[in-house]
Formats: structure tokens, C-alpha cells, sequence
């Protein structure tokens, strides 16, 4: 039972973590920068490096749903699981970003997203 509940809540994650790095290429803005998503959830457009009002908004809703998820999950399946399951889409996430600033054709990175 627990490892369906783990499994449930990284999926629900991994979707959240695609959409928010989609989210902030559009509005070229990097959310493992310091600060940054402070400003975001302060409303401040101005640190995105591009102008898409659209984007922003959506970044900055999916982020406060974020937290929500999170502290569900947290709740749910344990602080220590959800530890795991963040820091692998941070990764993963970090290594497509990489792909989008002249990475493309290394081997290094999957083509798809590790179980």
C-alpha cells in the first residue's frame, strides 16, 4: 500500500515539475536561482527575462499549488520520501534545461525520465 501512495504522489509531482519547468522557459526566468521565487510569489513580473503575462501568471499559480502539494504529500508519505521524489525532478529537470543552453546530442542525459 505504501509504495502505490509513493507512486501516486510521484506522478502527481513529476507533473507538477514538468509544467513549472515548461512554465519557466517561457518566461526565461531560472526558479533554482536565489530569490526568485520569492519574487515570483510577490507578483513581481520583472524577474522573468522575457515579457508573457499569460506565462507569469500561470508560473506564479502553479507554484503557490506547489507548496499545497508538497505539504500534502509531506503529510501523506512522509518527509524523507518526498525529499527523494523532489530532488530527482530537480534533477531531471535540470538536466533538460541544460539540453535547451546547448546540451543537445550529449549522451549523458535519457531520453526519458528515470522510474
Amino acid at each position: 500500500m505504501a509504495t502505490i501512495k509513493i507512486t501516486v504522489w510521484k506522478q502527481h509531482l513529476d507533473v507538477i515539475g514538468d509544467e513549472l519547468l515548461h512554465l519557466s522557459v517561457a518566461c526565461n526566468v531560472s526558479l533554482r536561482d536565489p530569490g526568485v521565487i520569492d519574487r515570483i510569489l510577490r507578483n513581481d513580473e520583472t524577474v522573468c527575462g522575457t515579457s508573457n503575462t499569460i506565462g507569469f501568471n500561470k508560473l506564479r499559480n502553479l507554484l503557490m499549488a506547489t507548496f499545497n502539494s508538497l505539504n500534502k504529500a509531506i503529510d501523506r508519505i512522509g518527509p524523507e520520501e518526498v525529499k527523494m521524489i523532489t530532488e530527482g525532478i530537480m534533477e531531471w529537470n535540470d538536466k533538460r534545461r541544460a539540453l535547451g543552453k546547448g546540451g543537445a546530442g550529449r549522451s549523458d542525459i535519457p531520453a526519458s525520465k528515470p522510474e
